[in-house]
């Protein structure tokens, strides 16, 4: 199964970016790698402009695999057609450019590596991730709201990952929840080949292999999203680079030549909009890159008497992207404003306080563990002095990190509109310009001709080699055990509830609060709503983009779990009045310790045990007139 997962996700990400290159003839513009590298951005970055336009120019249009695959296999026929004289230097690449190859494939190994004992996502964002991915595989199209799971509108939402995983879903045949697993992990195993595209392009390549292995090997991040399910950033990220190195070449081509590479524009702003369909955040971080470099360009065009040309392209940039993503843009904008009105309006000040504290707070011993290796931030100092005294045109990066926080930092002004992330959400990002920065300055010192003979011996090349090696073991081997709710027991007693319950049916589940107004499920049973397909008392974890009375529901439900799981047996009673008709506890106990106990709940006479196995337990309560 593995081998054909593997070639039907190289078949849709690179099949639609090489036939787009192939027929615009944009691949001359590139070299050996780096035409493969933007042929797979623009591959990923096809999907989610498909599917979104498709929902929004022809509403009764679905997508299913059969149409999907006469579209690939239409793409393939374009760029064989188009390519079939050129097809040979498609693949002549040099001995650095097979060390990239080697480094990538390296990345990816470590990704699914994981997989093998860790089949079932992890954590909370993972739940909602896999609904989606089976609706928009069942419908043809993105949802525009969750039900029948849940009541959220989906107009908030960035959906662009679903047209990724429903595509695997379709063409390889595989449940939702391991369509998400294959194309996520294959979004975190390429997080290097972006920062290896800018770094060459810009750099040199010794400086683009550097960056690579930073980025992929030797910083947790985005390795980690996998304990936390934050698959939709990751996607965003595959892409950010890629979408960043073309625009750069695009406004860089309009400043030094004499015409606009109108063409290039478009597949520049084609890949920008996919970062914003992808996640709505990382396109605020991207944003913040995009107006520090091209303002660097836009000096360096002033200098050149090119103003006018840098503005004229930079214009049709802007265009062309707000055309990309138009689908998505005002929906988003107006739902985003009406939560955030209601939000004000009924949700106490002390509430949304204590909410703010937990959400935006970060405890300065937590950097680490989001950031980077204190050895690896210490270097990336080092590293970013130098940059400055050089004036490399790396410094982008570094106006970028110094910036972003005033996004998460935003917060403080006191106005809900600019609450849009946290800094801890920034942090596990700058996995990215960390490695720009390295790669930059080793690339420039190791070309440097005055480099001593030493940093040349066998032995620097044998402490690269081990430290690259010890970077992929623990890529491959970092897991955060307790993360992983669900097992194999926990799955075959939701075939069991899926048999033996009503559809009507509602569990309580063990229970967190991650935010005052925010439960989410602590064990196995948070996964009944996809594969049990009963609802829950904890919902999803974006809950808070359903209506007032839904968000209040799942509220009281989970603050009377955690009464009973205190021993307020009166809990019991009131569940019972919010519907909840069973208890489920999972083979895995709670992940934070406590939680519902099966010893205390077979005490209670109005609760009866109707399923015992594997670890996993299952109450039925009492109705209430009995």
């Amino acid at each position: 199964m593995e081998i054909r997962l593997l070639f039907v996700l190289a078949s849709l990400y690179l099949l639609p970016g090489w036939a787009l290159l192939a027929l615009t003839g944009l691949w001359r513009c590139w070299e050996g790698l780096q035409r493969w590298i933007v042929a797979l951005g623009l591959g990923i970055a096809f999907y989610p402009v498909l599917f979104y336009f498709a929902r929004w120019i022809v509403p009764f249009l679905t997508i299913g695999p059969y149409k999907l695959l006469v579209l690939l296999v239409i793409c393939a026929g374009v760029a064989g057609w188009c390519l079939r004289h050129d097809w040979r230097a498609q693949f002549d690449f040099s001995r650095s450019e097979w060390m990239a190859l080697a480094i990538f494939s390296t990345t990816l190994l470590t990704r699914y590596w994981i997989l093998r004992d860790h089949p079932y996502p992890a954590w909370t964002d993972s739940l909602h991730h896999t609904i989606l991915t089976q609706l928009t595989a069942i419908n043809g199209q993105l949802p525009l709201t969750m039900d029948p799971y849940a009541p959220i509108s989906l107009d908030q939402y960035h959906l662009g990952l679903y047209a990724l995983t429903a595509s695997l879903q379709w063409l390889a045949r595989v449940p939702a929840h391991t369509a998400l697993l294959w194309v996520s992990q294959f979004l975190n195993g390429i997080c290097g080949v972006g920062v290896y595209l800018l770094l060459d392009r810009y750099a040199g390549r010794r400086a683009a292999l550097v960056g690579a292995v930073v980025a992929g090997l030797l910083v947790q991040h985005p390795a980690f999203y996998f304990n936390w399910g934050r698959f939709t950033q990751v996607a965003a990220q595959a892409v950010l680079f890629i979408a960043w190195t073309v625009v750069l070449d695009a406004l860089k081509y309009a400043v030094d030549e004499e015409k606009l590479p109108f063409q290039k524009l478009l597949v520049a702003a084609f890949l920008s909009g996919s970062v914003f369909l992808l996640h709505f955040r990382v396109a605020a971080f991207y944003g913040v890159l995009v107006i520090v470099g091209t303002l660097r360009l836009g000096l360096q065009a002033w200098r050149c008497k090119r103003i006018k040309a840098w503005g004229i392209a930079l214009g049709l940039l802007g265009i062309y992207t707000v055309l990309m993503i138009s689908p998505a843009l005002w929906q988003a904008l107006v739902r985003y404003n009406a939560n955030i009105t209601a939000a004000v309006a009924t949700i106490p000040e002390a509430q949304r306080q204590a909410a703010q504290e937990v959400y935006f707070d970060l405890p300065w011993a937590s950097v680490p563990y989001l950031l980077a290796p204190r050895w690896l931030m210490t270097v990336a100092v080092i590293c970013t002095v130098v940059i400055i005294i050089r004036r490399s045109r790396a410094l982008d990066q570094v106006f970028w990190v110094a910036l972003l926080p005033l996004l998460g930092l935003a917060y403080q002004l006191g106005i809900p509109w600019l609450n849009i992330t946290n800094l801890s959400g920034i942090l596990i990002m700058y996995y990215l310009p960390l490695a720009v920065v390295i790669g930059d300055t080793l690339g420039w010192l190791f070309d440097h001709p005055r480099l001593p003979r030493i940093f040349r011996s066998p032995g620097i090349v044998l402490l690269a080699f081990l430290v690259c090696l010890n970077g992929a073991y623990a890529r491959a081997t970092e897991v955060e055990e307790y993360r992983y709710f669900l097992t194999s027991e926990d799955v075959n007693a939701m075939a069991w509830i899926r048999e033996n319950v009503s559809p009507e049916a509602v569990f309580a589940v063990n229970t967190y609060f991650w935010l005052p107004r925010g439960p989410h499920g602590a064990d196995g049973g948070y996964w009944i709503p996809y594969f049990a397909e009963r609802q829950t008392t904890t919902g999803v974890m974006i809950n808070n983009l359903g209506s007032s009375t839904y968000l209040e529901m799942v509220i009281r439900r989970s603050h009377l779990v955690k009464q009973l799981e205190s021993g307020d047996v009166t809990a019991l009673r009131r569940l019972r009045e919010e519907g909840v008709t069973h208890i489920y506890l999972g083979a895995r106990p709670h992940f934070a310790g406590g939680g519902l106990l099966r010893s205390a709940l077979l005490q209670m006479e109005s609760l009866t045990l109707v399923y015992d196995q594997g670890g996993v337990a299952i109450f039925a309560l009492a109705s209430s007139s009995s």
